[in-house]
């Protein structure tokens, strides 16, 4: 006999022997089915098929598998592994560059002075150099000084805007106009303008691709004047705006007379600023963190005018004072508010947190000792980075915990109930798997799912990865 019809011979032996050797313990598929193959107590090999009848429990027989001719082909699960938790946008991982004097709006008219001018309204931005092409959240920053004065170059406002850079944001110093008579129409109107401003800002920003701002995630931080700003970017409506505002005749290329929204902010850090009015709060539902001391002597934590406290505790250093206050305080309930005071009385983080709180919306308050009103700045008129840093990094974790817009949530379809379902929506990578049961069909969004009766535990789970580079896992036990 030769070689090669020994070789044909031993071939086919082999393959007849294998097709009458019992399968190994294990899941199995087969024709309209599952086939787990088990040895039971006594030591014998038995066999379960698993019949799917569209519904999330399978049939189950038990059949002989020496009686029973049945193909079995092992059953593969599809890959799946728990991805890793990544601590984005909570620790600095990027070069920064910046690009300075961007100009994104200009003026005619400026009513904050008692002259017509032309004024260019301009930003400097901060941006992740090695970030990739991914969308990036934006932070826009306002600095502070009452609505005078203040700097967008302000060293300590330079490193915050640097510091959310490199952990991923596009993070722009925006300035705005300044200036007032003192008077509440004249505030009014200052507020008004830097607000439009604002708008108009982040409009700016959105409309430049090459920066690759993801438009539902838009966060803005501000300080002193500029928390006022921020507040009110996130949650002021034309009709909340006062009555007393007067429109001043602006001619310019991004800011227009109305607020123009176009957008929403998913979160605000608010540094010791206010608000003069706190049914804005209940205008949406945009988490806060707050930070403020609680005698802060130039915006009230609770409720009062700005500087009020300042200047009582001004006048008290001379007691010849004492009269004047005691006739003013007689004589002002003939003076109407806006000759009293030249700003609104104004609610500080005290009453935002409670109000918030009570209307259902995310608020974290953070409270400091002492009588300052700038935290970033110590009793000694240097920089208290301590306090400044703790800052930084509780507003980073404070926005990493909202930088989800859509978190995904899986489900079972009350209709379909071997259907599970999440939101893909904001997932760029997701994985799948069934504890007890198999998966019969997967897609983006959804899986197909056939558990098995006699399993200890039935479970599915999915782990992904959004586009923003954040990681999830949700699990649904039955």
């Amino acid at each position: 006999m030769s070689l090669r019809r020994l070789i044909v011979l031993g071939a086919l032996a082999a393959l007849a022997l294998s097709c009458s050797r019992t399968p190994e313990p294990g899941l199995y598929t087969t024709q309209g089915g599952f086939v787990r193959v088990f040895v039971d107590s006594l030591g014998n090999t038995k066999a379960l098929v698993y019949r799917d009848t569209s519904g999330v429990w399978a049939d189950t027989l038990t059949v002989d598998l020496k009686a029973e001719k049945l193909a079995l082909k092992p059953y593969e699960a599809p890959e799946f592994r728990r991805f890793p938790a990544k601590e984005l946008y909570r620790d600095p991982m990027y070069r920064v560059g910046v690009t300075q004097d961007i100009i994104y709006g200009r003026v005619v008219r400026n009513d904050s002075y008692d002259e017509d001018e032309r004024m260019d309204l301009t930003m400097d931005v901060y941006v992740p150099e090695d970030g990739g092409q991914v969308a990036r959240p934006l932070l826009v920053t306002f600095h502070g000084g009452a609505f005078k004065g203040g700097d967008m170059r302000d060293s300590l406002l330079v490193e915050w805007c640097r510091y959310f850079a490199s952990l991923g944001y596009v993070a722009a110093s925006v300035d705005y106009r300044q200036g007032y008579r003192r008077n509440v129409r004249s505030t009014d109107d200052a507020m008004y303008r830097a607000l439009k401003d604002a708008n108009a800002a982040v409009r700016f920003l959105l409309k430049r691709d090459s920066l690759l701002i993801h438009s539902e995630r838009i966060f803005a931080a501000g300080a002193d004047a500029g928390g006022i700003l921020a507040l009110n970017l996130a949650y002021m409506r034309e009709e909340n705006l006062p009555e007393i505002i007067q429109e001043e005749e602006d001619t310019t290329i991004v800011v227009h007379q109305s607020l123009l929204r176009g957008f929403d902010v998913r979160g605000v850090a608010n540094l010791w600023g206010a608000i003069a009015d706190t049914a804005i709060l209940h205008n949406a539902k945009i988490p806060v963190i707050s930070f403020q001391s609680r005698e802060d002597p130039v915006i009230a934590y609770g409720a009062g005018y700005p500087f009020e406290a300042l200047k009582e505790e001004e006048d008290g250093r001379d007691a010849m004072d004492e009269l004047r206050r005691i006739f003013e305080s007689i004589v002002s309930v003939f003076i109407p508010e806006e000759d009293r005071h030249p700003f609104r009385e104004m609610y500080g983080a005290g009453v935002i947190h409670r109000v918030l709180k009570r209307y259902g919306v995310t608020s974290e308050l953070h409270v400091f000792p002492g009588a300052r009103h700038n935290l970033f700045i110590g009793e000694d008129g240097l920089a208290d980075y301590p306090v400044y840093d703790e800052i930084k990094d509780r507003t980073a974790a404070f926005f990493a915990s909202k930088m989800v817009v859509a978190p995904v949530s899986l489900r079972q379809d009350p209709e379909d109930p071997q259907l599970f379902v999440i939101d893909n929506s904001e997932v760029e990578t997701c994985l799948w798997d069934v504890q007890g049961g198999v998966l019969l069909g997967k897609g983006d969004d959804a899986v197909r799912v056939l558990f098995f009766p006699d399993a200890p535990e039935h479970k599915v789970s999915v782990s992904g990865v959004y586009i923003s580079g954040l990681t999830f896992y949700e699990t649904v036990e039955l």
